[in-house]
């Protein structure tokens, strides 16, 4: 199976070189994480992008997502403060990973998931970023592609072997 082709080439380490679905991504994640009082502008963001029941779906899969990762997650997961300039690689890869499952690229988001949750938690990880994701789509907030996975490439690559 072969993705579609990237849109867009892979975003910079600068927050100011998303486009506004994907800054509005990286900020929901970093609000719903920094809590208190983040949540509340978080709330006001996505009301204010999305229409009312959209903005609660969405905010109901991001707690469901960040929920998955925080009893799953197989490593330290990096995000940097709501107002930071800059983005680091696993808040790319947690772009990615929405941005798959919004574009129903299922190697995709499943390799990416699988970079940051154990087996156990990768069909629930999925399941509520697809929450995430398709509220933001229902609200218009379509994320560009960035990459291209071809998983027939890796089925190729992988070694045979023989049972003797």
């Amino acid at each position: 199976m072969v993705t579609d082709f990237p849109e867009l080439p892979p975003p910079t380490d600068r927050f100011g070189d998303l486009t506004e679905a994907e800054q509005l991504v990286i900020r929901s994640l970093r609000r719903w994480l920094a809590g208190g009082p983040q949540r509340e502008m978080l709330w006001r963001s996505l009301a204010y992008e999305l229409d009312a029941g959209e903005a609660r779906a969405a905010m109901k899969g991001l707690e469901a997502m960040i929920g998955v990762l925080t009893a799953h997650a197989q490593r330290n997961i990096a995000y940097h403060q709501p107002c930071c300039p800059c983005i680091g690689p696993d808040e790319v890869g947690l772009l990615t990973l929405v941005t798959a499952v919004q574009r129903e690229q299922h190697a995709l988001a499943k390799l990416v998931a699988g970079n940051f949750v154990r087996d156990e938690g990768l069909r629930v990880l999925l399941a509520a970023i697809d929450m995430f994701a398709a509220a933001l789509k229902r609200g218009a907030r379509e994320l560009p592609l960035r990459f291209a996975y071809c998983a027939e490439a890796e089925a190729e690559r992988a070694p045979a072997f023989t049972l003797h």
